[in-house]
């Protein structure tokens, strides 16, 4: 008898223990997560004034910007609206200003067919969505853009073409070693076809280049004279580092920034609130 009552007192005392040990680790828990969540304001109001700060020594794409790489190979429509021809390349006078269109009509697959040239005045461009996807269309039909002046390459690595500047390998001026330093990754146009930017970056290997993408003034390039002449940027290892950032998109960047911070967060946090995935989204 005194064993059952000792055990049914104690069983008694610990409930409210228990009871107690559970609010009290309910409690922390929704200490963690609040904790969590103020952690997570501080970080998105440091990153998104990183952001700005980095908005300072930037450029953006604009809907207003083209980019070379972009251009080539892109179709052409003609008057009709159907796909005449596409980009072969783009031609730039010594101001660095695009002079013509080179483009390729006909054949079969993309392949072959008749290479002419255009007044660069003569093609309008227009982008169809917020992914800057060029539309790229002529008030011509399929046989008069075929009656077009052909366009023969005069001399190659003349560098005259964006197709000869994109992916080359260029060469600072506090180089030493004469390496290959910087690849230009792009060549960014006005919709009125000045140059605006190269797009830099620095070398890897070969023709590949990583990490920040430098705006480049086209002033700073320089064709080497001679046989063996290859691209020169007129910029120390410094000044490039120094040039500002080139990005696609602020918003796209603080976005994706943003919502890195949040996912951060809830692998911190064990248990997440209903509306966590709509603030997410928010």
């Amino acid at each position: 008898m005194n064993k059952l009552l000792i055990s049914a007192c104690a069983a008694a005392l610990m409930l409210p223990v228990s009871a107690g040990a559970a609010d009290m680790h309910k409690d922390k828990h929704k200490d963690g997560a609040v904790k969590a969540k103020a952690e997570t304001t501080v970080k998105t109001d440091k990153m998104d004034k990183s952001a700005k700060a980095d908005n300072a020594n930037a450029v953006y794409r604009t809907k207003t910007s083209l980019s070379g790489k972009e251009l080539l190979g892109e179709g052409i429509q003609g008057a009709e609206g159907d796909r005449i021809a596409r980009i072969d390349d783009i031609v730039l006078d010594a101001n660095g200003k695009a002079d013509k269109v080179v483009f390729l009509s006909g054949g079969v697959f993309g392949f072959g067919g008749t290479r002419g040239a255009l007044d660069y005045k003569a093609i309008d461009i227009a982008y169809e969505d917020e992914d800057y996807e060029p539309v790229v269309s002529v008030s011509l039909s399929e046989e008069g853009i075929q009656s077009a002046v052909e366009y023969e390459t005069e001399e190659m690595n003349d560098y005259s073409l964006i197709s000869e500047i994109i992916g080359s390998k260029v060469n600072l001026i506090d180089d030493e070693d004469e390496d290959d330093d910087a690849v230009i990754n792009d060549i960014i146009l006005s919709d009125a076809g000045t140059v605006q930017h190269l797009i830099v970056q620095e070398s890897v290997i070969s023709s590949i280049g990583a990490g920040t993408k430098y705006a480049v003034p086209y002033a700073k390039l320089q064709v080497e004279q001679g046989a063996g002449g290859g691209l020169v940027l007129d910029m120390t290892e410094e000044q490039l580092e120094a040039s500002p950032v080139y990005k696609a998109s602020w918003r796209s960047q603080v976005g994706a920034d943003m919502k890195q911070g949040w996912e951060n967060t809830k692998d911190e946090v064990d248990e997440w609130d209903d509306d966590a995935d709509d603030k997410l989204d928010d």
